[in-house]
């Protein structure tokens, strides 16, 4: 099985499901963001998703009621089966359905039907996503025969800070949250973004919900509480001691007006990440320009820098990163940090 970043899923799902119309499995830890990635694609490709939480499922919710007609027995199904339009099938949780469930989610595959019901050519569109057994979730066993029909391969989706950097400053997550992340990923020989352990689960949707709306609306022992409850005691004592450090940086503003100076005084790193993330996300806002960002990049320690260009690439367009007079005159520079060549 190929372990794909989000980038690298959006691209395949893109390629394969949706513009070659080749059935892709995806698997993954819970709140990766499997089903985000899955209904961006689609939103971008103008589809509908019909998203099928299958672990709920009965037979008869894909089989249909039998109703005696005119004409016979017949399956009535119910409304949400679409009959016309273009859109996506996402059988989400598909291995913590029954095996008659996977059953029936392969006759929809392999068949475009079931008994007397037939998929739309516009809907022709497959994804199926599921935990491993590592990942501490319900799994059942998915069929061989279910297995071969993803013709557009199966993927273990993996967690990457640049792109969920990029995704958390496009949604608004606390730059806290982000720039402690980012820190401590960089720092840290335990994993921050996505961990699960005996004593704590952390994973991209925690930190992007429920921590970020902590921070941004709790503070003292209110804080304390409800981060403990969210992260871990330990966990959460380290992240409200980076809070105390982050509450005394100046403003990107302010910053960016002697950049150098304030770096060569600054000795914590996690401030600088979180004043990178700053200038990160406010020149994908447009509040600050491309060149001004990267003239900011080119000067600091290496080990921010490859950071600071990965997060910056994945946040703006490419042609702004690649136009810009300072990443030309730094090209040099920058390929070498990121282990480019030519």
């Amino acid at each position: 099985m190929k372990t794909v970043t989000p980038s690298q899923l959006s691209r395949i799902l893109d390629d394969m499901a949706i513009s070659g119309g080749y059935p892709v499995m995806v698997w993954g830890a819970p709140g990766i963001g499997k089903s985000d990635i899955v209904k961006e694609v689609a939103r971008r490709r103008n589809l509908e998703v019909l998203d099928m939480r299958l672990n709920y499922y009965e037979e008869s919710d894909l089989l249909g009621i039998p109703m005696r007609t005119e004409e016979g027995m017949k399956f009535v199904k119910y409304s949400s089966f679409p009959s016309y339009g273009n859109g996506l099938w996402f059988f989400d949780e598909l291995t913590h359905a029954r095996t008659s469930i996977q059953g029936l989610v392969f006759e929809l595959i392999n068949d475009g039907k079931i008994e007397d019901y037939s998929v739309p050519d516009g809907w022709r569109h497959f994804v199926g996503a599921s935990n491993l057994p590592r990942h501490r979730s319900i799994s059942n066993p998915m069929p061989t025969g279910l297995s071969s029909r993803f013709t557009g391969g199966h993927y273990e989706l993996i967690p990457d800070l640049s792109d969920w950097v990029s995704w958390a400053n496009s949604k608004g997550v606390d730059e806290r949250v982000i720039s402690f992340v980012s820190y401590m990923e960089n720092s840290d020989s335990l994993p921050w973004l996505l961990r699960m352990d005996s004593d704590t689960m952390l994973n991209p949707r925690l930190w992007s919900t429920g921590i970020s709306h902590a921070v941004k609306n709790f503070r003292g022992e209110d804080l304390e509480n409800i981060l403990g409850g969210l992260m871990g005691e330990t966990n959460a004592a380290e992240f409200i001691r980076y809070l105390q450090q982050a509450d005394g940086l100046p403003g990107y503003e302010e910053i960016m007006k002697e950049p150098e100076k304030w770096l060569s005084t600054e000795q914590d790193p996690s401030r600088i990440y979180l004043f990178l993330n700053s200038i990160i996300k406010n020149t994908a806002k447009g509040n600050i320009s491309v060149d001004s960002s990267l003239e900011v990049i080119s000067r600091i320690p290496h080990e921010f820098m490859a950071f600071a260009l990965t997060a910056l690439a994945r946040s703006i367009k490419e042609d702004n990163l690649l136009s810009s007079k300072t990443f030309r005159k730094n090209i040099e520079l920058f390929s070498e940090v990121l282990g480019l060549e030519g």
